[in-house]
């Protein structure tokens, strides 16, 4: 379902003034779910309206970008397509004043933190920059990092590194999918952080998919050498990868590592390095561009036993829509396919041929029923 922004607004003055109703909150709860940015900002406004007893100094500046800001806030409620969003007028009841307030309050909160950040910029100078790329679901892009090395990003994935890259240390950090070819330099180490492990490399060719939402992280090397160190156990040995080895780790303890699927005596080896490692042995005679890990890059998608939730993850990020699943049925079916040029409409029809199944397209959004 698409949302105008100034709808969630709404939703969540409604939310903290205490005005919403039972089906305002699952609608709220719904977008949070599917957008983590605008989760994140919701959590910080429960926090800010339900903090008691303190007192927040406010100058004349700040009354002044308050009224500002309200001011064009209604202003674009009033110009609104009324298709998208019921404007404030008619959701206000008379003398529901304590909506009012928590909306005046909540664009305040916004007209304080636009203050803060013009106030950062003034004084950012000396200071670190964080430098990010993001890659849009249903896009690939490249970037070359300051020290040369050149960066791949798969879709619905983000880089970012400090202005000082090359300094000491070369730091990235990453949530999604990337290619790596990393320019040699023993003086400066590179390093590849994610959400629970950091790699470690000189100079190496390899590919991470670090999603926030899969219940794994991999890592494939194909060139050189690399260190992979749990970030959530220190202790823990670190686990030195070579060519052609996949090594896959668990987030959740109770969850079982994925099984590879052997097709033929030289294609995986497995190993397991502990409780949340497993490692894989890759067939060397499988070219890259037919690999899962690597056949983004040769705009491929493989599709190697995946089930209907993985499947729906990779046809998400590969066409830049929001697959929702409503047969649980569905969900116990594997498939295996190659889609390369085909839209989206063209992968569900071959999809169909392996298991019956019935999908609408509504917007960017694909309903999948049984």
């Amino acid at each position: 379902m698409h949302h105008p922004e100034n709808r969630i607004w709404n939703l969540l003055a409604l939310k903290v003034s205490g005005e919403a109703t039972s089906d305002d909150l699952i609608e709220l709860d719904k977008y949070l779910k599917d957008h983590s940015d605008a989760k994140m900002i919701a959590d910080r406004i429960d926090l800010f309206w339900n903090q008691a007893g303190e007192v927040l100094k406010v100058t004349d500046e700040m009354e002044e970008e308050r009224f500002r800001l309200i001011l064009d806030a209604e202003n674009s409620e009033e110009i609104a397509n009324e298709n998208d969003l019921i404007p404030v007028k008619k959701l206000l009841k008379p003398y529901n004043y304590k909506w009012l307030y928590a909306a005046a309050s909540f664009i305040f909160i916004l007209g304080i933190g636009f203050l803060w950040k013009q106030n950062s910029n003034s004084k950012a100078s000396g200071q670190k920059k964080l430098q990010q790329v993001y890659v849009k679901p249903g896009s690939k892009s490249q970037i070359v990092l300051p020290d040369g090395t050149v960066v791949r990003l798969n879709g619905s994935s983000t880089l970012s590194y400090n202005k000082d890259f090359n300094e000491k240390i070369r730091e990235v950090n990453l949530e999604g999918e990337a290619y790596f070819d990393v320019t040699k330099d023993a003086a400066h180490p590179f390093i590849v952080h994610t959400s629970r492990i950091d790699i470690k490399v000189l100079g190496t060719l390899f590919n991470v998919k670090s999603y926030e939402q899969d219940p794994t992280i991999e890592t494939t090397l194909l060139r050189g050498s690399v260190e992979v160190y749990n970030k959530d156990d220190p202790s823990a040995p670190k686990v030195i990868l070579k060519p052609n080895e996949k090594l896959v780790f668990r987030k959740g303890k109770d969850d079982e590592l994925p099984l590879q699927k052997t097709e033929s005596k030289d294609s995986l080896k497995e190993s397991n390095t502990g409780q949340d490692i497993s490692i894989s042995t890759l067939s060397p005679s499988k070219p890259d561009s037919l690999k899962e890990e690597t056949s983004w890059l040769y705009n491929r998608l493989v599709i190697d036993g995946d089930d209907f939730d993985n499947l729906a993850a990779k046809l998400e990020r590969w066409y830049g829509v929001k697959i929702e699943i409503y047969s649980v049925g569905l969900k116990k079916y594997h498939f295996n396919g190659i889609f390369e040029n085909e839209t989206l409409e063209q992968a569900l029809t071959a999809l169909q041929l392996t298991v019956k199944f019935k999908y609408e397209i509504k917007n960017d959004v694909v309903e999948i029923k049984q």
